[in-house]
């Protein structure tokens, strides 16, 4: 940062122009809205999120689960994605939830992405539970 403006904002304050201020209170209410979609699906761990529906309350779950709190949050297109998957997921595990062979095919396609999600999480948090 110029020193000069770390003096002027010292002496003066910060200043916004409106255009800013109105961008930052309508990223607030998004920051908001998202936190509150995100405490509401938190709780949910019944068979209408895909990984539950394939693999129970086992480790898989858990390596997925702290890959979307620990990776996925973190980024605008990450917390994206992770909305998107809180609006299609209970529409695919009502396709899923008769078909056993359509379960079997899933579970194997989501083997290697949680290899990779437990590598990435485990990395970006530091020790791997």
């Amino acid at each position: 940062m110029c020193e000069q403006l770390v003096r002027f904002e010292h002496l003066y304050g910060q200043r916004r122009s409106a255009q800013q201020r109105a961008d930052m209170a309508r990223g607030d209410a998004e920051h908001r809205r998202f936190l509150r979609e995100a405490e509401q699906h938190q709780g949910s761990r019944g068979p209408c999120f895909i990984a539950t529906l394939m693999y129970g309350e086992g480790r898989e779950v858990m390596v997925l689960r702290r890959f979307r709190d620990r990776v996925l949050r973190a980024s605008p297109i990450g917390r994206g994605l992770i909305l998107a998957y809180y609006r299609t997921a209970p529409g695919v595990c009502r396709v899923l939830a008769g078909h056993p062979v359509l379960i079997g095919a899933v579970r194997l396609m989501l083997r290697p992405f949680v290899w990779g999600a437990d590598r990435i999480a485990g990395r970006e948090g530091g020790r791997r539970a």
